[in-house]
């Protein structure tokens, strides 16, 4: 696939993502690739914006620990919790 456009970005990550063989997990990583597409292109993400995002991130991630997730309490914070079925 020839990519020439942004929107050419997300769809050939797509494709890839579709081989994904879990039905489940093929869906939440479509939907997550196009979602994270389409908020860099919302807010025009700069790369330093990027870079700093990645960064804090990281920082976060090296704070987690066995006991102690702070991805979790980040999400807590943001009000992120998955749908009770």
């Amino acid at each position: 696939m020839a990519i020439r456009t942004e929107a050419d970005v997300t769809e050939a990550v797509v494709k890839v993502m579709e081989r994904t063989e879990d039905p489940r997990l093929r869906e939440i990583m479509v939907a997550l690739v196009r979602h994270l597409h389409g908020f860099i292109r919302e807010v025009r993400l700069s790369e330093e914006e990027f870079r700093d995002a990645t960064a804090l991130l990281n920082e976060i991630g090296k704070l987690a620990s066995d006991t102690h997730n702070e991805f979790v309490l980040m999400s807590g914070s943001l009000v992120l919790r998955p749908r009770v079925s």
